[in-house]
């Protein structure tokens, strides 16, 4: 069987990476995807960091594996995993001098290896590492760079970088909250950075919090919504029942020691118990944030589908037929309803596209 390596620092892993990787397991029966390891270089990543985003990146290649290697060409670790190629990428005039004159010496080092040359699509070409890691900092900086990075490396950033700690603050001026923000901050995004989040993570709050501001304008009380989005999947444990319980309880417990008052607490506990999904809520707000909640099932079928498998990494304790057998039951429950969206703003954007997603689910779970 053939096989190939395709090395680098992946500091962080990018979509154009992604795009390469795609294409080696088509080409070859095995690819090897390597981080090599310099350690006089400074990274913004560590080395366990980074194996962890490739793994999670990879996950759906059968033929992919992630290592890494230290203190050797990379024709010689190629060699020694017994590969019979190297991968390398071409995204410009630069990068085409640079590797042509790396082939030869490669050649030189073992002529039994041989160097394949890819150039990514035009949309992607100029994606670097050096550049998403360039766009961090100024304001906006965590949409910008969504769009460049796999969903897990994003989340990385948001959690390592205090992505969303600017709405963190301006909600909390906003609600004259009392006492140290950042230690609620800190202890919020320490819950959500948990490892065994997949889904659940800060990307999903990111998410929910852009699509709140969409509709500020039609919130009863939007600083309410906003405080239970932050709120509403802080404890997260797929084996218990109470996960939605035990966050209200959070929020009320930091809600009323930073001052605010006893209805501005109760209202947020109440937002963040209809995202249980049990039931429709009577209260306008409270069908808004459940829609928010489930806007992910309308999302393209590209974004749906990695959504389901990052629900399956969460579950990973559960055997594959019990899974399965549970999740079409939960997405079924979803596709009996007259509609799946409660409000009308979520139901003409998202409706249509989410029953096409859940159908399609459901089938392959089948």
């Amino acid at each position: 069987m053939n096989k190939a390596v395709y090395a680098g620092s992946f500091d962080p892993i990018t979509n154009g990476h992604l795009w390469m990787i795609e294409q080696g397991a088509k080409l070859f029966g095995k690819l090897v995807v390597a981080i090599g390891v310099n350690p006089d270089k400074k990274h913004a990543f560590s080395l366990d960091e980074r194996l962890t985003m490739l793994r999670k990146t990879t996950r759906n290649f059968s033929n992919v594996t992630v290592e890494s290697f230290e203190n050797n060409f990379l024709v010689n670790y190629a060699s020694s995993v017994n590969a019979q190629y190297v991968l390398r990428g071409i995204r410009s005039v630069g990068d085409y001098e640079y590797e042509r004159e790396m082939r030869y010496i490669n050649t030189d080092l073992n002529s039994d290896i041989t160097t394949i040359f890819l150039t990514p699509p035009r949309e992607i070409a100029e994606i670097s590492s050096s550049l998403i890691k360039g766009l961090v900092g100024p304001e906006g900086w965590e949409e910008v760079i969504e769009g460049y990075i796999p969903r897990n490396v994003y989340n990385k950033f948001l959690t390592k970088f205090n992505g969303l700690h600017t709405g963190w603050n301006s909600l909390w001026s906003a609600i004259n909250a009392k006492g140290n923000s950042e230690s609620v901050y800190n202890e919020i995004i320490n819950l959500y950075g948990e490892p065994a989040r997949a889904y659940h993570n800060l990307v999903h709050i990111a998410h929910a919090l852009r699509e709140c501001a969409t509709i500020k304008g039609l919130l009863t009380n939007p600083s309410q919504v906003e405080a239970a989005i932050w709120f509403h999947d802080a404890v997260y444990n797929t084996s218990a029942k109470d996960n939605e319980d035990k966050s209200a309880q959070l929020a009320q417990k930091k809600l009323s020691e930073a001052g605010l008052p006893e209805q501005f607490v109760t209202n947020v506990s109440q937002l963040i118990l209809a995202t249980k999904h049990t039931n429709i809520p009577q209260d306008k707000d409270a069908q808004y944030i459940i829609d928010i909640d489930l806007a992910i099932l309308g999302k393209t079928a590209k974004e749906f589908d990695e959504y389901e498998r990052d629900i399956r990494d969460e579950y990973a304790w559960v055997p594959e037929e019990q899974f399965k057998q549970g999740r079409r039951a939960i997405l079924k429950s979803f596709l009996e309803r007259p509609s799946l969206y409660t409000t009308g703003f979520f139901k003409e954007k998202y409706e249509k596209e989410a029953r096409k997603n859940l159908e399609r689910s459901i089938t392959q779970l089948s």
